[in-house]
C-alpha cells in the first residue's frame, strides 16, 4: 500500500470513528461535552489528513470527471 492509499484508508477509519461518537452523541441527547471535544479533535485530526492527501496528489487539479478542479 503506498502513502497516499495509507493515508485514505486511515481517513476512512476516522469518518467512522466520527460517525461512532455522533451516534453515541445523538443518543445522548447531545449533553456530552467530552464527546463534542472528541468529535471536535476527530474533525481537526481529519482536515489535517486531507490536507496531507492533497498534497500528497500534487497540484494535479484534473481527474476523470472532464470538470475543472483548479477554482
Amino acid at each position: 500500500m503506498n502513502e497516499q492509499e495509507q493515508l485514505m484508508d486511515n481517513l476512512l477509519n476516522v469518518d467512522l470513528e466520527i460517525i461512532d461518537v455522533v451516534r453515541e452523541l445523538h443518543q445522548g441527547n447531545w449533553d456530552s461535552q467530552s464527546l463534542k471535544h472528541q468529535v471536535g479533535d476527530l474533525l481537526k485530526i481529519r482536515d489535517e489528513m486531507v490536507q496531507k492527501l492533497m498534497s500528497a496528489k500534487g497540484d494535479h487539479h484534473q481527474c476523470d470527471c472532464d470538470h475543472d478542479h483548479s477554482h
